[in-house]
């Protein structure tokens, strides 16, 4: 092994150690501001973390594991705009037949 590929084994491990030992909310903060990810502050009544913002951890490298109710909800296309309304009922398909 050459001195970097030792020297990057090292700071992997010691990142590793501070993953470990950090709080596990910080690392998810970090990690959503150097990806630009936008992110909330969790839900009190959340039943998956309960308030934490995380789930669990990774067993290998110690990653917490964010909650879905930090992210913010998705607009559907429809709330957009950007799909037309399908007739959902028999009369409504009606109507747009005699439409064209």
């Amino acid at each position: 092994m050459s001195v970097e590929q030792v020297f990057q084994n090292q700071t992997e491990e010691a990142m590793q150690q501070d993953l470990k030992t950090m709080d596990p909310w910080k690392v998810i903060v970090e990690a959503a501001q150097a990806m630009g990810i936008e992110i909330m502050k969790p839900k009190p009544n959340c039943k998956k973390c309960h308030g934490r913002g995380y789930v669990g951890r990774h067993s290998d490298s110690g990653e917490p594991i964010a909650c879905t109710c930090i992210f913010p909800k998705q607009k559907f296309d429809r709330e957009i705009g950007e799909i037309p309304h399908k007739p959902m009922n028999r009369a409504e398909r009606r109507a747009m037949k005699k439409k064209g």
